[in-house]
């Protein structure tokens, strides 16, 4: 699998054309990294080797880092004397030998450092290399295309395939006009342009120029590097489409939140209402309850609440009879108690009239006054001789709470 690392894959084109060539060599003219962009490097991966001419000091040192097998020329290529002003524009591929286009770029607020280095024709290069096959050269001069070219003569070295870009300095206008027809003369064919860059393919290897005409594809067999700004992108596009779907998935919990939010604060007024609405009912009660426990017939009524509770008491486990029955002799035991119930009574006819009807049904005037005979000799103990063991118990617990009222008073 061949690994493209050119910015616009001229060496996924070349290496379809020259795939077959074992241990191949190029030229490399305008280098530049000996990575990212580069044109040469998925052929370095695949045994070729070549040389590199990059005037850019910074791009040179880091060529010979990275090939220190094959050759760096810092140098510029072209027709003219022995060394040349050279405008280098930092950690960019626009450096340049073009005066023109350096102020165009210093013009756009660029950093223009001005240098000099060496001049030489392509055609010392060529015979600086001697017999030895070239299988492609590169020329991305920045504007200087004309120049280079116009330097190949006289040698009579021909590589098989020459790419020139062919469009004015980061624009898509064409600048091939200036220079092709002198490619044409050296005996080369145009083949191919790819948007950047215009291929040509020399006469004496006709067979190479059916390779090329359609662009690259998936049968060209290769992958992007992890340099190619195509993987940044595809990767930039991956980590956006992750973050667009965790925005969705946040959005939807935001919304059910919401709606959420909503029935709690429809709950809460509902809450707010009838706990507003049980406050005045409460108010109300609480004031109901104070006129009751402040009003005359409530305290008239106390002895017989008592009364009430101590029936409520021991209904479970005595006869009301029975009960009713010492609850008499105990208020028979008191003469203050029982002039007061008398008077009470007056006030519920209903009431008076059971009672007397009560006691005189049992006797129970004979009952009381030999009770309170007893009662008055202090002897408490003998007014219970003749009950039986339950109206015994019953007649001590009235006694105990009839004790516990007086000491409450």
């Amino acid at each position: 699998m061949f690994i493209s690392y050119a910015q616009n894959f001229e060496d996924v084109i070349l290496w379809r054309a020259l795939q077959h060539v074992e241990n191949g060599f190029y030229i490399d003219i305008g280098a530049q990294d000996p990575v990212v962009d580069s044109v040469s490097r998925g052929f370095y991966e695949k045994g070729w080797r070549g040389v590199h001419v990059e005037p850019t000091a910074a791009y040179a040192d880091k060529l010979r880092e990275n090939r220190p097998d094959e050759d760096v020329l810092q140098i510029a290529i072209g027709k003219g004397g022995n060394s040349i002003r050279f405008f280098e524009i930092p950690e960019t591929g626009l450096s340049t030998g073009d005066l023109e286009l350096a102020e165009t770029h210093r013009e756009k607020g660029l950093e223009v450092v001005e240098t000099e280095v060496p001049l030489q024709p392509l055609a010392t290069i060529f015979d600086r290399i001697g017999d030895r096959e070239i299988h492609w050269l590169k020329v991305d001069v920045e504007g200087m295309e004309k120049s280079v070219i116009e330097s190949w003569l006289p040698s009579k070295v021909r590589p098989w395939v020459v790419v020139v870009e062919s469009t004015v300095p980061n624009t898509q206008v064409p600048s091939h006009d200036t220079w092709e027809r002198i490619l044409i003369k050296l005996g080369y064919k145009f083949v191919y342009f790819d948007g950047l860059s215009r291929f040509y393919v020399s006469k004496k290897h006709p067979e190479l120029e059916k390779t090329f005409g359609q662009g690259p594809n998936f049968f060209d067999r290769f992958v992007l590097s992890h340099t190619s700004p195509l993987v940044e992108t595809s990767e930039l596009n991956a980590y956006i489409e992750k973050q667009r779907r965790e925005s969705e998935r946040f959005t939807f919990y935001i919304k059910r939140l919401e709606l959420m939010n909503e029935e709690l604060h429809r709950d809460f007024k509902i809450i707010s209402s009838r706990s507003e609405e049980n406050g005045r009912k409460s108010d109300e009660l609480f004031y109901e309850i104070s006129r009751i426990y402040s009003s005359r017939s409530w305290r008239l009524t106390r002895p017989l609440r008592e009364v009430h509770r101590f029936v409520q008491k021991f209904k479970r486990i005595a006869d009301k009879t029975v009960i009713l029955e010492y609850a008499l002799l105990s208020v028979n035991r008191r003469p203050q108690l029982k002039k007061y119930l008398r008077r009470l009574a007056r006030f519920f006819p209903s009431l008076e009239q059971r009672l007397l009807a009560f006691v005189s049904s049992r006797q129970s005037s004979d009952f009381l006054a030999s009770q309170t005979r007893v009662s008055r000799s202090g002897s408490d103990s003998t007014a219970g001789d003749n009950l039986g063991p339950k109206a015994m118990k019953i007649y001590r617990d009235i006694t105990e709470e009839l004790k516990r009222v007086d000491r409450g008073k």
